[in-house]
């Protein structure tokens, strides 16, 4: 297994546990704000807000995985034999990168999200247009929605790359072995 995988394995089991994490959050806030405001159970909504809700979370999740990715591969690399202090700190870088991946998504979205069709949608002439206060306030909403990862994710993203050295420091022939390989082949 080269290290690129290994990275790889590790932000996308951040990114799936912050997904089932958000999914069964989701379900308890819907079954919740059914039984408050009806007293019945009635059915679980599932309409195009709900899809695009979840859509967008499982994005968000998998901006984060991927900056954790890039963190742990590319910027602040673990290896076998690291000192517990070290694998802590590039925790912490990991969690900084995939909160700022997290940030730009949101802002992509809040800036789609502007696009306003105009007054006449199927007549005339399709004015479309940007309107200023949503993207104002998108952008605020995504960079408070960075604070959520920033803050909320480091315990679990620290928590990989401790794992992730345990399992480094018990293969590390696996990995240097495979590296010298790809390495070797390239021109």
């Amino acid at each position: 297994m080269t290290r690129t995988r290994v990275t790889l394995i590790t932000g996308a089991l951040v990114a799936g546990v912050l997904l089932v994490q958000g999914f069964i959050l989701g379900v308890f806030g819907g079954v919740y704000g059914y039984l408050a405001y009806d007293g019945t159970l009635g059915g679980f909504p599932l309409n195009v807000t709900l899809f695009f809700t979840l859509l967008t979370s499982l994005l968000h999740y998998a901006a984060f995985g991927a900056g954790v990715f890039v963190s742990i591969r590319y910027l602040a690399p673990l290896v076998a034999g690291d000192s517990w202090r070290r694998v802590i700190v590039r925790g912490v870088i990991a969690t900084v990168c995939g909160a700022i991946a997290a940030l730009a998504f949101e802002a992509v979205v809040s800036l789609v999200a502007a696009i306003t069709i105009g007054a006449y949608p199927f007549g005339y002439s399709l004015d479309a247009g940007m309107d200023p206060n949503r993207i104002l306030f998108g952008i605020q909403d995504a960079i408070g929605g960075a604070l959520t990862p920033l803050i909320g994710w480091l315990p679990l993203t620290v928590l990989a790359c401790i794992f992730l050295k345990l399992w480094l420091d018990a293969h590390p022939t696996l990995l240097e072995a495979k590296d010298r390989v790809s390495a070797s082949a390239t021109p």
